[in-house]
């Protein structure tokens, strides 16, 4: 496969990725970290993972300015998202339709969830895209283990730090929805999500492995 014809394969893949992961989202999954006890967690975070190793991708190929640019679509369609989600939200239910409830339930996410997902994003994704790129030029090109994990470490942890501080704790004390959590109940579900969220990074090094020896590179 020759490297443009990555180009839509690895834009789509990380844009459906990130709005599915935040569907997802709306489900809380129960992992067993050995020796750490269990720990709830977005079922959403598959998604995440696989949307870091295509921008990951897209930089390999495609370079910073590139992957910059498609994150900043990505998050403009994210908010495209929520609001066709709200709208549906709104539209009057048909007589016979049972759902509404369950609809809401599952789609309609307050309001401080919601701003803390698109800031993350914008943040965390753009942070990937530049430490990614510096890590495989100071390396020369070599080491792909290095940037496709270092970035993807660094990167994650400071979306998990965002997302959670944002939407559990600051946006609820604004009255952004929902009850502000504070102190060590915030920190572990920081240190939860973000070891969950390392385990995927060190899993995707194995697919980055097998694309990047698949697709040529750019003379």
């Amino acid at each position: 496969m020759e490297t443009e014809d990555t180009r839509a394969i690895f834009t789509a893949v990380f844009a459906g990725s990130i709005v599915l992961a935040n569907v997802l989202a709306a489900k809380l999954t129960w992992i067993e970290l050995p020796g750490l006890g269990g720990v709830a967690v977005p079922a959403g975070f598959v998604a995440f993972g696989v949307a870091y190793l295509a921008s990951d991708l897209l930089v390999e190929y495609h370079g910073k300015e590139y992957a910059a640019t498609v994150v900043n679509g990505t998050v403009v369609t994210l908010v495209i998202a929520y609001a066709l989600v709200f709208l549906a939200i709104w539209m009057p239910s048909a007589p016979f339709y049972g759902g509404q409830d369950a609809f809401v339930s599952t789609l309609g996410g307050s309001a401080s969830i919601i701003l803390a997902s698109v800031v993350a994003l914008a943040f965390a994704q753009h942070l990937d895209v530049r430490l990614f790129a510096n890590l495989k030029t100071r390396t020369g090109g070599r080491h792909r283990w290095l940037r496709n994990c270092g970035s993807t470490a660094v990167s994650q942890g400071v979306d998990t730090i965002v997302f959670i501080t944002l939407g559990f704790a600051i946006f609820p004390a604004l009255g952004l929805g929902g009850e502000p959590t504070w102190g060590w109940a915030l920190a572990s579900i920081v240190a939860g999500q973000y070891i969950v969220k390392l385990l995927v990074a060190l899993i995707d090094t194995l697919p980055f492995y097998v694309v990047t020896e698949f697709v040529k590179q750019p003379v």
